[in-house]
């Protein structure tokens, strides 16, 4: 177990030190877009900027170092964006969708279930792990009483000392 938190952790510094490096250019990247975006269709970039407040409000609030809940939130929410940003960038409706009730509908539905998924997707993970164990803890108490069976009583109660076996090697 200690063995598989140290590997953990060295993967968790090595894409530490990869998010690092790329961050800056990522953010530049970014901020280039965005003035495209608003440049060349306004339009567009007020629709993202409201569209987008779910995700502006998680990533105030999320305190993951890793910002979990502002990517799962922020993914969620671009999705439901997305579709309303390119039929407006088409042009081909008479009508702008980003006047439409449903452009902003399925974004804020997004957010939501972003951060549901952030929220409950944990809670079963530690309920399908406690499962496991449970399990894993019947099965080696019914090997347990099988060796007593075969064995005796004295195998349950005998208490293995391994100092020396630690010497040996």
């Amino acid at each position: 177990m200690a063995r598989q938190n140290k590997m953990i952790e060295r993967a968790q510094q090595r894409s530490r030190g990869w998010v690092k490096k790329v961050a800056p250019a990522a953010w530049l990247l970014a901020a280039v877009m965005a003035l495209m975006l608003l440049v060349m269709w306004p339009a567009i970039a007020i629709y993202v900027a409201l569209a987008g407040l779910p995700t502006l409000a998680m990533a105030l609030i999320d305190d993951d170092p890793e910002r979990r809940g502002t990517l799962c939130v922020g993914a969620m929410n671009f999705a439901g964006s997305l579709p309303f940003a390119l039929l407006a960038l088409g042009g081909t409706l008479r009508t702008s969708p980003l006047t439409w009730g449903t452009a902003y509908f399925y974004p804020y539905l997004g957010a939501i279930v972003g951060f549901a998924v952030y929220n409950i997707i944990p809670y079963i993970l530690r309920r399908i792990v406690r499962v496991e164990e449970e399990r894993e803890q019947r099965r080696l108490s019914e090997r347990q009483e099988a060796l007593v069976e075969e064995w005796g009583s004295n195998v349950a109660t005998v208490r293995l000392d391994f100092t020396r076996a630690d010497d040996a090697r």
